[in-house]
């Protein structure tokens, strides 16, 4: 089995340990030149912001709306993903970073335990003794499990892939999500009628190989578990 964690709106919580004042605070975080907004938390997502845009044009709608605005800080941000790594390796007897607030882990025979309370607990701690809130996707290949992730949400920060209705998730979420797919291979993909993870999932793996190279054969074979 596999847990993908990603630590939520992770520039904009790093800033938040050191300013517990903004707990319930829009908060967006900029590039090095203060040029554009690189990061945004939830709150000021739903008000309307995007990353990208420039700050010279949102400063004073910024302002307006009471958000904290931060220039990034890539020191403290690698210093937390180091801190949350170190948690994850209690947690897990093999773990691999994917990116700096995204990370792995594998339980290749581990058998008879629930991984979704393993997975609450590992949530409580990392924000108790780092204060970042993650949320955590479990299933049987890297593809489910960040699928499974991106889907925790509706399940109170976990979701494990044995406890839903794989079929219907599948058939609920957009090829063009899926990792590894993006834009312009779900491009492709509608070509031939596949809109759908559930879509891609049944497509032919000889065809999934010569349009979407080995990359794609890999994905179509972990939508169907296989790792």
């Amino acid at each position: 089995m596999i847990m993908h964690v990603d630590a939520n709106s992770f520039y904009a919580s790093c800033e938040r340990i050191f300013r517990p004042d903004l707990a319930d605070s829009p908060i967006a975080v900029l590039s090095n030149n203060d040029g554009i907004t690189i990061a945004l938390d939830s709150i000021c997502s739903s008000l309307g912001f995007r990353r990208g845009d420039a700050y010279f044009r949102e400063k004073y709608a910024y302002k307006a709306k009471n958000v904290a605005v931060f220039s990034s800080n890539y020191t403290l941000y690698a210093d937390i993903s180091m801190r949350l790594n170190l948690l994850y390796s209690w947690y897990a007897p093999e773990t691999e970073p994917y990116s700096i607030d995204e990370s792995f882990l594998f339980y290749p025979d581990w058998r008879n335990i629930s991984f979704t309370a393993l997975a609450q607990e590992l949530r409580t701690e990392t924000l108790r003794q780092i204060h970042i809130p993650v949320s955590v996707g479990i299933a049987p290949t890297k593809t489910l499990a960040k699928m499974c992730n991106k889907l925790a949400k509706k399940y109170g920060g976990v979701c494990s892939w044995q406890e839903i209705d794989g079929e219907a998730a599948l058939a609920q979420y957009p090829a063009s999500d899926v990792w590894g797919i993006g834009h312009s291979k779900a491009g492709i993909l509608a070509r031939f009628g596949i809109h759908t993870a559930y879509d891609l999932a049944n497509f032919p793996l000889d065809k999934a190989k010569k349009h979407l190279s080995i990359t794609g054969f890999r994905t179509v074979q972990e939508l169907n578990g296989i790792q």
